[in-house]
Protein backbone atom coordinates (compact mmCIF):
# COMPACT_ATOMS: atom_id res chain seq x y z
CA UNK A 1 0.00 0.00 0.00
CA UNK A 2 2.64 2.38 1.05
CA UNK A 3 4.74 1.58 -2.21
CA UNK A 4 1.32 2.72 -4.36
CA UNK A 5 0.99 5.96 -2.58
CA UNK A 6 4.53 6.51 -2.92
CA UNK A 7 4.43 6.07 -6.42
CA UNK A 8 1.55 8.21 -6.86
CA UNK A 9 2.88 10.87 -5.04
CA UNK A 10 6.20 10.73 -7.94
CA UNK A 11 4.04 10.89 -10.36
CA UNK A 12 2.14 14.07 -9.31
CA UNK A 13 5.03 15.36 -8.18
CA UNK A 14 5.84 15.45 -11.97
CA UNK A 15 3.27 17.83 -13.18
CA UNK A 16 4.59 20.98 -13.66
CA UNK A 17 2.67 24.50 -12.67
CA UNK A 18 2.53 25.17 -16.29
CA UNK A 19 -0.86 23.41 -16.59
CA UNK A 20 -2.19 25.84 -13.66
CA UNK A 21 -0.20 29.08 -15.66
CA UNK A 22 -2.91 28.63 -18.55
CA UNK A 23 -5.74 27.99 -16.36
CA UNK A 24 -8.75 30.79 -15.66
CA UNK A 25 -8.51 29.73 -11.64
CA UNK A 26 -5.52 28.89 -9.44
CA UNK A 27 -4.31 26.00 -6.95
CA UNK A 28 -7.74 26.76 -5.56
CA UNK A 29 -9.73 24.93 -8.21
CA UNK A 30 -12.43 26.56 -10.88
CA UNK A 31 -15.84 27.79 -8.54
CA UNK A 32 -16.93 31.06 -7.25
CA UNK A 33 -13.65 31.45 -5.08
CA UNK A 34 -12.10 31.71 -8.67
CA UNK A 35 -14.42 34.06 -9.91
CA UNK A 36 -14.27 36.20 -6.80
CA UNK A 37 -10.80 36.09 -6.40
CA UNK A 38 -9.22 34.85 -9.15
CA UNK A 39 -5.57 33.30 -10.29
CA UNK A 40 -3.99 35.67 -7.00
CA UNK A 41 -2.64 35.45 -3.86
CA UNK A 42 -5.55 35.25 -1.66
CA UNK A 43 -6.05 31.34 -2.69
CA UNK A 44 -7.31 30.34 1.17
CA UNK A 45 -10.17 32.67 0.65
CA UNK A 46 -11.10 31.66 -2.79
CA UNK A 47 -10.93 27.74 -1.34
CA UNK A 48 -13.02 28.88 1.61
CA UNK A 49 -15.33 30.42 -1.23
CA UNK A 50 -15.78 27.37 -2.83
CA UNK A 51 -15.97 25.07 -0.20
CA UNK A 52 -18.78 27.03 2.08
CA UNK A 53 -20.69 27.86 -1.22
CA UNK A 54 -20.53 24.19 -2.82
CA UNK A 55 -19.17 25.67 -6.01
CA UNK A 56 -17.21 23.68 -7.35
CA UNK A 57 -19.35 20.56 -7.92
CA UNK A 58 -22.00 23.20 -9.13
CA UNK A 59 -19.98 24.40 -11.98
CA UNK A 60 -18.17 21.36 -12.95
CA UNK A 61 -21.46 19.90 -13.52
CA UNK A 62 -22.66 23.04 -15.07
CA UNK A 63 -19.52 24.06 -16.96
CA UNK A 64 -19.81 27.47 -15.33
CA UNK A 65 -17.26 29.49 -12.96
CA UNK A 66 -14.72 29.19 -15.18
CA UNK A 67 -14.85 25.45 -14.67
CA UNK A 68 -14.49 24.84 -18.55
CA UNK A 69 -11.25 24.59 -19.94
CA UNK A 70 -10.31 26.56 -23.12
CA UNK A 71 -8.78 25.21 -26.54
CA UNK A 72 -4.96 26.45 -25.07
CA UNK A 73 -5.58 24.63 -20.87
CA UNK A 74 -6.74 21.37 -23.10
CA UNK A 75 -4.03 21.20 -25.45
CA UNK A 76 -1.87 21.65 -22.18
CA UNK A 77 -3.61 18.66 -20.05
CA UNK A 78 -3.74 16.70 -23.48
CA UNK A 79 -0.16 16.70 -24.02
CA UNK A 80 0.74 16.45 -20.10
CA UNK A 81 -1.40 13.37 -19.97
CA UNK A 82 0.69 11.87 -23.13
CA UNK A 83 3.62 12.26 -21.73
CA UNK A 84 2.94 11.11 -18.97
CA UNK A 85 1.26 8.22 -20.05
CA UNK A 86 4.27 7.27 -22.21
CA UNK A 87 7.40 8.71 -20.63
CA UNK A 88 9.53 5.21 -20.36
CA UNK A 89 8.66 5.43 -24.92
CA UNK A 90 9.30 8.04 -25.43
CA UNK A 91 12.49 7.88 -23.82
CA UNK A 92 13.97 5.17 -26.13
CA UNK A 93 11.60 6.49 -29.26
CA UNK A 94 13.26 10.31 -28.77
CA UNK A 95 16.76 8.49 -28.91
CA UNK A 96 15.97 7.26 -32.21
CA UNK A 97 14.51 10.27 -33.78
CA UNK A 98 11.15 8.10 -34.80
CA UNK A 99 8.28 5.94 -34.06
CA UNK A 100 4.58 5.70 -32.74
CA UNK A 101 4.98 7.88 -29.86
CA UNK A 102 7.20 10.40 -31.43
CA UNK A 103 4.94 10.80 -33.76
CA UNK A 104 1.83 11.07 -31.38
CA UNK A 105 3.49 13.21 -29.43
CA UNK A 106 3.95 15.68 -32.62
CA UNK A 107 0.53 15.31 -33.40
CA UNK A 108 -0.34 16.64 -29.62
CA UNK A 109 1.74 19.45 -30.20
CA UNK A 110 -0.16 20.41 -33.04
CA UNK A 111 2.86 19.39 -36.06
CA UNK A 112 1.71 18.93 -39.88
CA UNK A 113 2.46 15.33 -40.81
CA UNK A 114 5.01 17.01 -42.88
CA UNK A 115 7.32 17.66 -40.85
CA UNK A 116 7.24 14.44 -38.66
CA UNK A 117 10.86 13.59 -40.22
CA UNK A 118 12.17 16.71 -38.93
CA UNK A 119 10.47 16.48 -35.92
CA UNK A 120 12.30 13.33 -34.85
CA UNK A 121 15.55 14.67 -35.95
CA UNK A 122 15.23 17.39 -34.00
CA UNK A 123 14.23 16.16 -30.80
CA UNK A 124 16.97 13.00 -31.64
CA UNK A 125 19.52 15.50 -31.69
CA UNK A 126 18.18 17.60 -28.62
CA UNK A 127 18.03 14.44 -26.75
CA UNK A 128 20.73 15.15 -23.78
CA UNK A 129 19.12 17.82 -22.86
CA UNK A 130 15.76 16.94 -22.67
CA UNK A 131 15.94 14.15 -20.28
CA UNK A 132 18.63 16.24 -18.52
CA UNK A 133 16.13 17.42 -15.85
CA UNK A 134 14.37 14.56 -14.10
CA UNK A 135 10.44 13.82 -14.75
CA UNK A 136 7.99 13.86 -18.16
CA UNK A 137 6.58 17.47 -17.63
CA UNK A 138 10.47 18.79 -17.57
CA UNK A 139 11.04 17.06 -20.88
CA UNK A 140 8.19 18.41 -22.18
CA UNK A 141 8.92 21.68 -21.18
CA UNK A 142 12.37 21.56 -22.38
CA UNK A 143 11.23 20.28 -25.50
CA UNK A 144 8.41 22.99 -26.14
CA UNK A 145 11.71 25.73 -25.39
CA UNK A 146 13.83 24.38 -27.74
CA UNK A 147 11.36 24.05 -30.23
CA UNK A 148 10.48 27.78 -29.94
CA UNK A 149 14.18 28.16 -30.99
CA UNK A 150 13.64 26.38 -34.65
CA UNK A 151 11.93 28.39 -37.20
CA UNK A 152 10.54 25.40 -39.20
CA UNK A 153 8.88 23.54 -35.71
CA UNK A 154 7.91 26.84 -34.07
CA UNK A 155 5.71 27.84 -37.39
CA UNK A 156 4.21 24.42 -38.09
CA UNK A 157 3.49 22.84 -34.67
CA UNK A 158 0.53 25.12 -33.47
CA UNK A 159 0.64 23.81 -29.98
CA UNK A 160 4.05 24.03 -28.77
CA UNK A 161 4.33 27.69 -27.62
CA UNK A 162 1.44 27.17 -24.99
CA UNK A 163 3.12 26.36 -21.37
Amino acid sequence: MKARVGALCIVLAGYSGSAFAARKYGMAGCGLGSAVFGTGNPQISAATTNGTAYSQLFGITTGTSNCTPDAASAAVLKQESFVVANYATLSKELAQGQGQSVAGLAEVLGCDSSVLPQFGSFAQSKYDELFLAPGSMAMLDKLKLEMASNETLSSSCSYSKIF
